[in-house]
């Protein structure tokens, strides 16, 4: 029978791999020797047996599908030699049996063409299953222990190397340490994108070996997430134990803090600038605009161009909303406050003119007052009359408790509206000869203050977000004390003649109903 050798060892056939292959090989040809088998070709696989996903072997279905009648059987030593799964070996074996080439094994041979042979098949394929399903068990749950001690397991990553500290499996930093440490510095400067970080280190040299990195962008990303370069082991989760993180024994190449700051501008958590110093005096707009399509808060930050010069903006954090050079918003309040400023020093030159309309209101009220007095006086008289009837008996107690309790409450609303317009003073009063000059100078304060100062002003000015600079359609901002200004603004700017102008100022620039007793 034309045979085909075929010999194994996998990774974990190591420490015997010398003496194994070359033991099978020459178990091998003597039996092919003795049989007369005559030897097409002798494959060498170092691959694990778990699959059939094996180079060797896949040159060897290649061979017979190219050469169909030129090979009569495959010869291995043991079954475990050629396969440690049995579902796979069995399909395998019809794969074969339709190219007409027979699979068998020297120490447990077995008769194919027998169905009870299938038997001792399963048991032959099935043990080496087990036995590799129990090895790879053992190797998980020693490397799992070896790690929640500290060890490493595996190949070191960039950065260092693998070593033993009194027995025990752990790594050591190599002369690629400071270049790995490098990479996490660069990142938290925020002004390198991480790929241009990872250009710049693929151009570095390693000391004394002139050799380059040569990191892919994947491989970047994993160096700057890996938590083995702080000193930790990420211990996987595994069956009802979670995932955990545990001090190794082996030094740290960069600090937690580092470690959490890079991953923080890798992962897009932080803007290319510092978040944690002051810039209320750069943006001092922050907190007082929200997004109109959005409705969230706009924030601030600063980009780089392409000709690297920075700039400000304020805008909504969403993608691809719209957004405000810091500039022109600052612009457009200084535009808002010369209106409130210039507006506020217009109406002063009607001050004496809006008194005199005051003074003249307030003669009607001590009018009503008087009024309201000479009513209550009636009512007094009119229950002492009531009192007098019932004690002369000329009226019922039904007929007395009636117009009794009539009289009483009519009494009650007149005091109440006459201490109402006792306690009445006019806060337009004082909103010309107080509120009226500091906002005509707010304009000027603005100019001045630093960011904390302007944001009291603006403070002063909105009682809510606003979401654009139109503030000519929009009042319900502002607070009462300004929005009657930007109504006397409207008001000026009508051209109406000295008289309707100062008319027209007093209605709209006189406290609103419900924040203050009106009396105009």
């Amino acid at each position: 029978m034309r045979t085909i050798i075929y010999k194994r060892v996998s990774t974990d056939d190591q420490a015997d791999r010398g003496f194994s292959l070359q033991h099978q090989e020459t178990v091998l040809k003597q039996f092919c020797s003795i049989n007369n088998y005559p030897i097409v070709d002798v494959y060498t696989e170092d691959y694990s047996g778990k699959d059939f996903n094996r180079p060797e072997w896949n040159k060897i279905i290649s061979y017979l599908k190219k050469n169909k009648g030129k090979v009569d059987q495959i010869l291995c030593l043991r079954w475990d030699r050629w396969s440690r799964n049995q579902y796979l070996a069995l399909k395998e074996i019809k794969t074969l049996d339709k190219l007409g080439v027979l699979i068998s094994t020297v120490e447990q041979p077995i008769d194919l063409s027998s169905p009870d042979s299938k038997v001792l098949l399963s048991i032959y394929l099935t043990l080496p299953e087990v036995e590799n399903d129990k090895n790879s068990i053992r190797t998980i749950e020693g490397s799992r222990r070896a790690r929640i001690e500290g060890c490493w397991t595996g190949s070191a990553p960039r950065g260092y190397s693998n070593c033993r500290v009194e027995g025990k499996s752990t790594l050591e930093p190599n002369e690629a340490a400071p270049y790995i440490k490098e990479c996490f510095e660069r990142m938290v400067l925020g002004v390198y994108s991480a790929n241009e970080v990872r250009k710049y280190i693929n151009e570095q040299k390693y000391p004394y070996k002139g050799k380059s990195f040569n990191i892919t962008k994947q491989t970047f990303y994993n160096i700057i997430r890996n938590v083995v370069y702080t000193g930790k082991i990420r211990v996987k989760e595994y069956k009802k134990e979670g995932e955990q993180i545990v001090i190794g024994l082996h030094p740290p190449i960069v600090s937690d803090d580092l470690f959490k700051r890079a991953n923080d501008y890798l992962d897009g958590r932080v803007r290319n600038f510092d978040f944690k110093s002051d810039k209320t005096d750069l943006y001092p707009l922050k907190g007082f605009m929200k997004c109109s399509e959005h409705g969230r808060t706009i924030t601030a930050y600063k980009c780089q161009s392409g000709n690297k010069n920075w700039y400000h903006y304020y805008l909504c954090t969403k993608p691809r909303c719209q957004r405000y050079r810091v500039d022109w918003a600052h612009e457009q309040i200084k535009k808002l406050l010369d209106t409130i400023s210039f507006t506020a020093g217009m109406v002063k030159v009607y001050k004496s003119q809006l008194e005199s309309l005051i003074d003249r209101d307030d003669v009607t009220r001590k009018t009503e007052i008087k009024r309201i007095q000479a009513e209550i006086e009636k009512f007094v008289t009119r229950q002492t009359n009531l009192q007098n009837l019932f004690l002369d008996g000329d009226i019922t107690s039904s007929d007395y408790n009636e117009m009794k309790s009539r009289i009483e409450s009519e009494l009650s609303d007149k005091q109440v509206k006459l201490e109402r317009l006792k306690s009445t003073k006019s806060p337009f009063k004082v909103y010309l000869n107080k509120t009226l000059p500091m906002i005509e100078n707010l304009s000027h304060y603005w100019d001045k203050a630093d960011g904390k100062t302007k944001k009291k002003i603006l403070g002063c000015i909105f009682t809510e977000k606003f979401e654009n600079f139109d503030f000519e359609s929009c009042n319900n901002i502002f607070t009462p004390e300004i929005k009657s200004i930007m109504l006397a603004s409207k008001v000026l700017r009508r051209n109406k003649n000295k008289k309707e102008v100062k008319n027209d100022l007093l209605s709209n620039m006189a406290p609103p109903l419900g924040l203050e007793p009106r009396t105009l």
